[in-house]
């Protein structure tokens, strides 16, 4: 088999790559209103899913249909991320106030990170889940916090993909450039295949045919 032949393992990858790309890019573009990150975001899940499928057809017309799906519901669940974000950073920017600098603060600065991290892995599996499900918010919430209490090794993975970039970010001298880039271009969408992977072999999704 020729290297560059259509079913040569070379352009199978090429092939998912450029999916991959297109979106990615497709989720930055709908991310930019901000409000629209959640759906954004689902809409990318579900088109990575028909991936694992092998439906990789259309994969701008699938991630339009996706958006549009439950467009409510995620900007609702965004602006619900939003609200816990901003009060975990307005409470850790507080904490390293010089009025506020004790020993106690300390504690709490590593409680109220530790507590925030576990939310966000037990909140992890909404959006991966959210596009296909008919459950109201409150009950994809708490399907998402289920789901994470039995499959802890998933959501501590699936978490620490999430955070990676920001890690990057934080660590990395010219971390950002790296972050904007690479992750505005294609890797955003390939944490969510393996995101996505994860949940299939952990059996919390199954293949759809």
């Amino acid at each position: 088999m020729s290297f560059f032949e259509q079913d040569s393992p070379f352009s199978t990858v090429m092939s998912r790559i450029g999916d991959l790309g297109m979106v990615n890019i497709a989720w930055v573009v709908c991310s930019l209103p901000v409000v629209t990150i959640g759906a954004s975001t689902s809409a990318m899940y579900e088109v990575v899913r028909s991936l694992h499928e092998g439906h990789d057809q259309h994969v701008l017309r699938q991630f339009g249909h996706a958006f549009t799906r439950r467009l409510g519901t995620s900007v609702a669940m965004t602006a619900i991320a939003a609200a816990f974000l901003a009060l975990v950073a307005f409470n850790l920017r507080w904490l390293t106030l010089p009025q506020a600098s004790s020993a106690m603060s300390a504690v709490a600065y590593g409680v109220i990170v530790f507590l925030a991290a576990v939310v966000l892995a037990g909140a992890g599996f909404i959006f991966p889940a959210m596009s296909r499900s008919k459950l109201s918010l409150w009950q994809q919430i708490r399907q998402s916090f289920r789901i994470a209490a039995f499959h802890p090794l998933t959501a501590v993975g699936t978490l620490a993909l999430n955070l990676l970039p920001f890690a990057i970010t934080a660590v990395i001298p010219g971390g950002f450039a790296f972050v904007t880039f690479f992750y505005g271009l294609v890797l955003t969408a390939v944490s969510a295949y393996a995101i996505v992977a994860m949940m299939l072999r952990a059996g919390i999704i199954a293949l759809r045919d």
